[in-house]
């Protein structure tokens, strides 16, 4: 599970590196998916601490990976609506869910289940 995990958590960075690579100047997609993994990283940890169920802490991190991608994209100048959210939900999805399954074996290994 925990392979599982890091493997959907890395897939925006691969496709960062991919396109920074290609470019040789354009770094934004490292900085959005940067700023997902951050967010979702961030609202687990938080809902680690409030014992939240594992599918509401999948979905605020989420929201939250969700936003703060489309925040950061906006932020270095995308222009597109429509864009900006496809990148950012699909950065989000793979961080949210490779980093709520990291969390989860973590806790099932912390647990001795």
């Amino acid at each position: 599970m925990r392979s599982l995990g890091l493997l959907l958590a890395a897939i925006p960075f691969g496709f960062a590196l991919l396109r920074a690579v290609g470019t040789g100047t354009d770094f934004r997609y490292v900085w959005v998916a940067l700023a997902a993994a951050i967010a979702a990283g961030t609202a687990l940890a938080a809902g680690a601490r409030n014992a939240r169920p594992a599918a509401g802490g999948f979905f605020v991190a989420l929201c939250a990976s969700t936003v703060a991608a489309s925040v950061t994209g906006f932020g270095l100048g995308a222009q597109s609506v429509p864009a900006v959210v496809f990148v950012a939900l699909g950065f989000a999805i793979c961080e949210a869910a490779g980093l709520t399954l990291v969390s989860r074996a973590r806790r099932l290994t912390t647990d001795g289940g």
